[in-house]
């Protein structure tokens, strides 16, 4: 009974590329936790040695313009498990199907291992939601990859569906407390905290703050001591240059750390003889600033905190070795639906994600991607009279961002990406871009509509000409 289920659904559902009868392959996500895209080898860092990662992207396509839906776990982690933006899901997860209910459904074994922080929910508390049949919620990224490579290794009659979510290199955020003096403890072992000079990385040619820096992103920077909501968060005020790189070598190793487990975790697939039945996605919840804009952590929408990695490997089926630079990618959206097409699987219409499988299948169809991604932010702004939460949005299209909260100082920011990919040179005021600054002010208001998002059209500035009319 269970060949023929299969058999129906691949007919009605086999992606585009694939000809003849088809079996859904298993399915492994792997999570790392802030690992930035924009350092890894396949984007051209140099500072790090990633064989677990690479032995992933050797057999598929790295989609290095892939951004997430929100630069925080929580938010960026429920729309993994929903496949929507976090305005709509994260304190309403059950209000959707997940994408572990959906693949237990669709006759799949399904398990997680690591760390869950999805939205504000308890893994446990929501385990009918969340239709993982085999699960453990835990931070230490050694006993992740053991559970993990255990759970590879056994026999079984279903295809399986599994998410293994590390921890690192979020330990950076203990790094930085080290740093500066404030103390804390690695959850996965410590890392050099005072490294020679001499072995660190340079600094970012995008260390300095840009001119005109939106509210939405300055009141956060640079807490001093007496800050306690976000001197822990942020306790760089007090570093030279010095620390800075530091921190940089610091992240790095985290990302070697998490990375070797990967490795172990490819290493069985390809022991258990499971890597040409097994498609393999690898990604991240958000990035860190990586003293880029002298900034480290996420909450920010500079591309190396929004940035993240997005690689989908499947051995004999996927283009070897591709870096696809021109795609763009909402990993929190695209990969629930992508996920289900592999699968012969179909998913709620809701979802306003892209299947992916067009652009890293072998031999599939040309097909023209999106024209931009959008991303979401909530920054709180402490003022002596109170607080104030300014949402913001961001746009990314082939090659500019725009920026846009609705209050504070510099609320809207545009950038040239393809010319000042270090985000160094705001253009929103420049007369040669406000064409195109126009054309992105109507890309938010087209998906504030299509998605009932519910930023208000009324935050984006009337474009002049429009303005005069009225």
């Amino acid at each position: 009974m269970r060949n023929i289920y299969w058999l129906l659904v691949g007919l009605l559902l086999i992606p585009v590329g694939c000809t003849g009868p088809y079996t859904p392959p298993n399915i492994l996500v792997i999570i790392s936790d802030q690992h930035s895209g924009l350092l890894m080898n396949q984007t051209g860092y140099q500072y790090l040695d990633t064989p677990g990662i690479n032995k992933i992207a050797e057999q598929g396509v790295t989609f290095t313009r892939s951004y997430c839906t929100y630069p925080v776990c929580v938010a960026a982690r429920a729309s993994f498990m929903t496949g929507m933006m976090p305005s709509k899901s994260s304190g309403n997860l059950t209000s959707y199907k997940s994408i572990g209910k959906t693949m237990l459904d669709a006759g799949y074994e399904t398990a997680y291992f690591g760390k869950w922080h999805v939205g504000r929910s308890k893994m446990d508390k929501v385990s009918d939601w969340h239709g993982f049949e085999t699960y453990q919620d835990l931070r230490r990224d050694t006993k992740t990859k053991e559970l993990t490579v255990d759970f590879l290794k056994q026999d079984r009659e279903r295809p399986f569906f599994l998410m293994t979510s590390f921890l690192n290199p979020h330990d950076c955020c203990e790094l930085a407390r080290n740093i500066a003096g404030l103390g804390d403890d690695y959850r996965d072992g410590p890392v050099e905290e005072h490294m020679d000079l001499e072995f660190c990385p340079p600094l970012p040619a995008n260390f300095d703050i840009p001119p005109d820096e939106a509210e939405g992103f300055s009141t956060r920077r640079l807490p001093d001591s007496s800050d306690h909501t976000n001197y822990g968060k942020h306790p760089v005020k007090y570093w030279t240059e010095t620390e800075w790189r530091q921190y940089m070598y610091g992240y790095d190793r985290l990302v070697e750390k998490v990375d070797a487990h990967i490795l172990d975790v490819m290493n069985t697939l390809e022991a258990e003889g499971l890597l040409e039945n097994t498609l393999v996605i690898y990604t991240s919840d958000h990035g860190d600033g990586h003293a880029s804009h002298q900034w480290n952590q996420k909450m920010t929408f500079y591309e190396e905190s929004i940035n993240i990695p997005f690689i989908v490997s499947w051995k004999g089926h996927t283009i070897a070795g591709r870096i696809d630079e021109e795609t763009l990618v909402s990993n929190g959206l695209d990969m629930y639906p992508t996920i289900c097409k592999i699968a012969g699987v179909s998913w709620p219409e809701v979802l306003p994600g892209a299947d992916l499988s067009p652009f890293y299948l072998k031999d599939a169809d040309p097909t023209t991607g999106r024209e931009y991604v959008v991303s979401e932010i909530n920054q709180t702004a402490r003022y002596e009279d109170g607080n104030v939460v300014l949402k913001g949005r961001m746009v990314v299209s082939e090659n500019y961002k725009y920026i846009l909260f609705d209050g504070g100082e510099n609320r809207e920011q545009f950038f040239d990406v393809k010319k000042d990919p270090g985000e160094m040179n705001p253009v929103t005021m420049n007369p040669d871009y406000q064409e195109q600054l126009s054309i992105h002010r109507q890309y938010l208001k087209e998906w504030i509509v299509a998605t009932s998002d519910d930023f208000l059209t009324e935050n984006i500035p009337q474009d002049p000409v429009v303005a005069a009319i009225k």
